[in-house]
């Protein structure tokens, strides 16, 4: 069987990975001269997003049968709000590092393969590959083949503005920030690498790429953010609904699929689980869009999720903060079963909302 895989990212390794426990061994084009990312960053699994999964680490051994090292384990998850703080503690999920690093999460897979070929500099065309190869597996990390498929729908168009600072962190515990003052219909978030260096960057959607600046300045200023840059950036994210997943010989996996999920922006899991599933579809003739659906409908509900949070105003954002740290609420959400993302966009709704127009 020839496969070809355009992207040699999460998915794209996952996929060939996989691929090779079969005794396939797959072409990889890959448009960078590097394995891993240009800027360093640091990816979440949150648990509470991906239940009835547990464990992450465990799931990719298990059932993936990818053994990935995370950066650090995630044990704190501390909210702010313009008036509020609340914090979590206990296994809530993992870090995993974005980098040109050993530790990368694309270094760590690119190092498991044993045969697979990867072509760097290469901007590969679906459509030449797709006669050449049994089949093609899309996996390049962006939307733009996907968009000339017919098959993406857009949801929201996020710009991220960051910094890798230095300072005093600790290693488990990841910070969100909700503020509209500072960011709008998004959020501040801030992951580490170590106990010295971490990543912090505004998220915003529903603005233009020159208004960044602006909420990064008002955020850093407002909570006083006194760290030691190291490296600046700016990204621009976009999160999506896709269908069909497979188009003849050609497979959609990682954020060409719609893996990255609409409210955190974090697509590890789907990424390394679509890879992993698109070559299970091809080497087993199974039905692909049947394994992956429990991802599609997650995303599905955390874009209600976004779309509720994004409506809620900052005297909501008090309420929200405040109640998760409340023994019983911090219970209910954090240390038991209950599906959040299935339920969560309701309860958002009963928050008080900023007011607009519309409801003016």
């Amino acid at each position: 069987m020839n496969i070809a895989i355009i992207g040699a990212g999460v998915a794209g390794l996952s996929c060939a990975h996989e691929l090779e426990k079969h005794g396939i061994y797959p072409t990889i084009y890959e448009k960078k001269s590097f394995i891993g990312e240009q800027h360093p960053n640091v990816g979440a699994i949150l648990e509470i997003y991906h239940r009835p999964i547990k464990d992450a680490v465990a799931y990719f051994r298990n059932n993936l049968d990818i053994d990935i090292k995370p950066l650090n384990t995630l044990n704190r998850l501390i909210h702010f709000s313009p008036n509020k703080t609340s914090e979590i503690q206990g296994n809530l999920g993992y870090f995993f590092e974005r980098s040109k690093e050993e530790m990368d999460i694309t270094r760590q897979l690119f190092a498991k393969l044993k045969n697979t070929r990867v072509l760097f500099n290469e901007h590969a065309d679906y459509v030449t590959l797709s006669q050449e190869y049994d089949y093609v597996v899309i996996a390049n990390g962006g939307v733009d083949f996907t968009n000339e498929l017919g098959c993406w729908e857009q949801w929201l168009n996020t710009y991220i503005r960051g910094a890798i600072v230095q300072g005093d962190f600790d290693p488990g515990a990841f910070m969100v920030w909700l503020d509209k003052d500072y960011c709008k219909n998004g959020y501040v978030y801030l992951a580490p690498f170590s106990s010295t260096r971490a990543v912090v960057a505004v998220v915003v959607t529903d603005v233009d790429e020159a208004e960044l600046e602006v909420y990064w300045e008002k955020f850093l200023d407002t909570e006083n953010i006194k760290c030691t840059i190291e490296e600046e950036f700016k990204r621009n994210h976009t999160s999506g609904h896709v269908y069909p997943h497979q188009i003849g010989n050609l497979y959609l996996a990682g954020n060409a699929a719609g893996a990255l999920d609409p409210l955190f922006g974090f697509g590890i899991m789907n990424s390394i689980a679509t890879g992993v599933f698109a070559a299970r579809s091809i080497v087993k003739s199974e039905d692909y869009e049947k394994m992956i659906r429990k991802i599609v409908n997650r995303n599905l509900r955390l874009y209600e999720y976004r779309k509720a949070l994004n409506m809620v105003d900052n005297i909501g954002y008090d309420v929200l903060v405040t109640s998760a740290g409340i023994p019983g609420i911090k219970h209910l959400l954090y240390y038991s079963p209950i599906n959040v993302v299935k339920y969560g966009s309701g309860i958002l709704r009963a928050l008080p909302k900023r007011r607009t127009r519309e409801t003016k």
